[in-house]
């Protein structure tokens, strides 16, 4: 495939494009197809040539890259240049890069008659449900490139909320890292130094003391075996934790212990009442706007009870009253989603209902990580000195021969 630019009369007006094509014919029967008349083409050689559609598969697009496009599109939108001319200045600006094949293939569907979210849904990049739903409410509704700011602005939230989350759990993590580290380190060079006393028949070694000795000689005896093991079990903790269903399973069990559960909570309220504002503000109906923002929650028993509200409005209860009975909400929560339908802002009350949580998942995170970090520390602490204990209680063992 080759992408040729073109330029062309259509319905007496001047019309001039990019379209991917196998040869010079087929991009004329295709654009004759099309009702255009060609008056000029020519094959672009420096887009064919620096990215493949084949390369472009392979490639992964990054969430970062994804996030700018939307973020430019949407500003072109409302700066007032036409839909196709800012996809196509987009698709421009990322020439090169995998997503510029997937923008340039998402223009030449508009191109085709195609609605946006039907381009955007045939370009192959991978949108979050809610941009798909953002953008065909904003397409019916006449205000797209509020809606696409609305949804780069969601994005934004979730990315920053993934950011926040690794960058708290990074400082445990080292500590963790560095403790082990360090004990393997001492078992290796300082601990089997001491192993000889295990031979001597008149030491009293305390048991604890015998095990810490003996694993020292073990891990220096064996060490390619020991490596190839350590290799395996990291291996296969990376495995388990890339499934998703093994992550669902820690999240659920996270959320039911003291310290994380209520962190987690607002984290879960706070991106479905996030997602579920933005949606009712772009005039999504409301069953629609329950189904995507339920796409958002992570927890299994989180989505239950959504699919539970879903049921009950179908059924004819109010929002607020279907929460009160799943127990979806906090009294003051629920309260907040009463006053919005009573009074049809639903879209703010949900809005402050998201900033409300998410100040509270704030101080939540940071209360967790005021308990972790120490925590860490003194499990490591623990671990190192125990090894160190365990060695002396040894040494001191040998004061009965002497």
């Amino acid at each position: 495939m080759s992408i040729f630019q073109y330029k062309a009369m259509l319905h007496g007006q001047r019309n001039q494009g990019e379209i991917e094509a196998a040869s010079t014919d087929a991009a004329l029967r295709t654009l004759s197809q099309r009702g255009m008349t060609v008056y000029e083409i020519k094959r672009d050689r420096s887009l064919g040539s620096n990215v493949s559609l084949g390369s472009w598969k392979k490639d992964k697009i990054k969430d970062e890259e994804i996030l700018l496009a939307i973020q430019e599109l949407s500003t072109l939108l409302n700066a007032g240049i036409p839909l196709a001319d800012s996809l196509h200045n987009i698709a421009r600006g990322h020439e090169g890069k995998a997503l510029g094949i997937a923008l340039r293939k998402a223009y030449n569907t508009l191109r085709e008659g195609a609605t946006l979210a039907k381009a955007l849904n045939a370009s192959g990049l991978t949108l979050p449900d809610y941009v798909h739903e953002l953008v065909r409410a904003g397409e019916e509704t006449g205000k797209l490139g509020a809606s696409l700011k609305s949804a780069a602005t969601q994005m934004e939230a979730d990315a920053s909320f993934r950011r926040e989350t690794r960058n708290a759990l990074t400082y445990p993590m080292v500590l963790i890292v560095s403790g082990l580290l360090a004990t393997l380190v001492v078992f290796i060079f300082v601990v089997p130094k001491f192993a000889n006393i295990l031979t001597n028949p008149k030491a009293d070694i305390p048991a604890m003391s015998r095990w810490v000795l003996e694993s020292g000689l073990w891990l220096v005896q064996n060490k390619l075996l020991a490596a190839l093991a350590f290799t395996g079990l990291m291996v296969g903790l990376a495995s388990l934790f890339s499934q998703p269903a093994v992550r669902m399973k820690i999240w659920e069990s996270a959320g039911q212990w003291p310290i994380t559960g209520p962190w987690l909570r607002h984290i879960e309220v706070t991106r479905w009442a996030s997602m579920f504002a933005v949606l009712l503000e772009h005039h999504v109906p409301i069953l629609d706007a329950l189904t995507h923002s339920r796409n958002s929650l992570t927890g299994e028993r989180w989505r239950n009870k959504a699919d539970m509200l879903i049921k009950d409005l179908k059924s004819g209860k109010s929002l607020a009253t279907a929460m009160s009975a799943h127990q979806f909400l906090d009294p003051m929560g629920i309260n907040l989603i009463r006053v919005g339908e009573q009074s049809g802002r639903l879209p703010q009350t949900t809005a402050s209902l998201a900033q409300m949580h998410r100040t509270h998942a704030e101080q939540s995170m940071k209360q967790f990580l005021v308990l972790l970090e120490p925590i860490t520390i003194l499990l490591v602490s623990t671990l190192l000195g125990g090894i160190m204990i365990s060695v002396m209680l040894a040494i001191t063992s040998l004061t009965n021969v002497i």
